[in-house]
This record gives C-alpha cells, structure tokens and sequence, in this order.
C-alpha cells in the first residue's frame, strides 16, 4: 500500500518538475550568448525580455551627427524550436534620449521553427547573415521586420500573424516563402525587395495587404491567396511566372500602374477572363 502511494506521488510530481526544468531565464540565455555558446532550445518556456542588444560583443557602427547606431554581435548560432517567448523578443532598440540606435547582427544560423512570440518581436534593421526560420511561427504581437537585411534563406511558411506584420523595405536575396501563411491584421510589404522571387501561396491576408512599389523580378505565386481586406498593388512591377490561380479578392484591390512584363496588368487580367 505504501509501495502504492509513493508510486502515485512520483507520478504526480515528475510532470511538475519535468515543466519547471523547460522555463528558462531569458537573461541566461544572453548569458550563454555572452560565452559564445550555442542556444539550443526545444519545448522550452522563455521568461522575461529576450534582449539580444544588451549583449557584449557591441561596437558603433555609424555615427550620424549626434546620432550613433550600434551594432550588437550575436556569433553563436541560435535555435529555438516550439518555444514559448513570454516577455519581449528585442533585436532592435532605439534611445530618443541618447539618440542611440542598437541593432543585432546573427552571424550564424537562427531557427524560430514552431515558437509563439506572446508579446512585441523586434527585428527591425537586424541583420540575418545565416539562415533563418520563422516557420509555424506565431506573432501574437506587432512583427516588425522593417528595414531587416536577410543574407540568405528564409521562410515564413504557415506562420500566423495576429498582429500588425510590418516587412516594409526588407530585402530577401533568396526566395522567400510564405505559403500557407495568415495575416489577421495588416500586412505591410511596400517597397519590399523580393529579388529572387517567392510565394505567398495558399496564403490568407485579412487586414490590408500592401504591395505596393514592389518588384518580383523573378516572378511570384498567390496561387489560391485569399484577400478579405483590402489590397494595394499600386505601382507594383510583376515578372512571368506569375501565377494568381484560385486568388480571392472579397475587397477592393488597386492595380493602377501595376506591369507584367513592362505591359499592362489590366489587359493580363482582362485575358486571364476570358
């Protein structure tokens, strides 16, 4: 009976101690960065700010007038996989007071595959010069990746925006995917630079979908994308292949100056009509 009892208490506390063992620090993890140790994560639950500018490895990158921005050196690859961030994930700070702008740099591989940022995910202006993956990714917040330089691959494929997304001026030099995406509120990709080409296939955009002055020089895919709010694909220059099969329009979608091809993009689709 004892025997009995002691086995259900085990039974009891293992699960305890086994989701107290997954909560991790977020400043230890700079800690780890700091030593120039790989972060590897997996199922774990991150307390507190993620602050990635509050590393060591800092130094002033430009100065403009009484303007310095900094750049703040993360050389350790950094992989976090179905992850819970419950504080703010910061890439990217800027100090009115000081006139300080602190921007971090991953040289190495970064890996968001399955996480759920519950709050604010800064990424503006940072610089990805390895791989990086956001995929099944969770926004629950703002993800601003304004002005972010991506150096190679990259892929937002099925990850869910439930805040603003902003990708206004961000350039991806590889095909970029976002297929099987959904953007609950806006999505803003104005003079975004997709060189290489991508897909936003399967893909659902519900707040307003901003397009507008891009260029996919190498062709894109909104094949069987649905828009419920409003789209803007003003001044947006497209390139073959270009593949619109399936796409939903439930609002108004503006493409006034918008090419194919250097032609015009009404006559592409008054033949796709027909």
């Amino acid at each position: 009976m004892k025997k009995t009892i002691v086995l259900i208490i085990m039974m009891l506390v293992i699960p305890i101690i086994s989701f107290a063992q997954t909560r991790v620090k977020a400043d230890d993890i700079i800690e780890q960065v700091n030593k120039g140790k790989a972060v590897r994560y997996k199922n774990a639950e991150i307390i507190g700010d993620l602050n990635f500018t509050s590393v060591k490895d800092i130094e002033l990158y430009k100065k403009n007038g009484s303007t310095k921005t900094y750049s703040c050196h993360v050389r350790c690859p950094i992989s976090f996989i179905n992850c819970i961030f419950r504080g703010d994930l910061i890439a990217y700070f800027h100090d009115d007071k000081k006139k300080e702008t602190h921007n971090a740099v991953f040289h190495d591989d970064v890996d968001f595959g399955g996480c759920e940022f519950s709050k604010g995910s800064a990424f503006k202006y940072v610089k990805f010069l390895g791989d990086a993956n956001f995929e099944n990714t969770k926004f629950q917040e703002e993800a601003l990746f304004k002005y972010t330089k991506f150096s190679t691959k990259v892929s937002y494929s099925k990850a869910n925006f439930y805040g603003e997304a902003n990708f206004k001026y961000t350039k991806f030099p590889e095909p970029v995917y976002f297929e099987g995406s959904v953007f609950r509120r806006s999505a803003d990709f104005k003079y975004t630079k997709f060189p290489r080409g991508a897909s936003f296939a399967n893909t659902e955009f519900h707040g307003v979908a901003n397009f507008k002055y891009v260029k996919f020089p190498k062709g894109v895919s909104f094949a069987n994308t649905e828009f419920h709010g409003a789209t803007n694909f003003k001044y947006t220059k497209f390139y073959e292949p270009l593949n619109f099969d399936g796409v939903v329009f439930d609002k108004d979608a503006d493409f006034k100056y918008t090419k194919i091809d250097g032609k015009s993009f009404t006559m592409y689709l008054l033949k796709r009509k027909k």
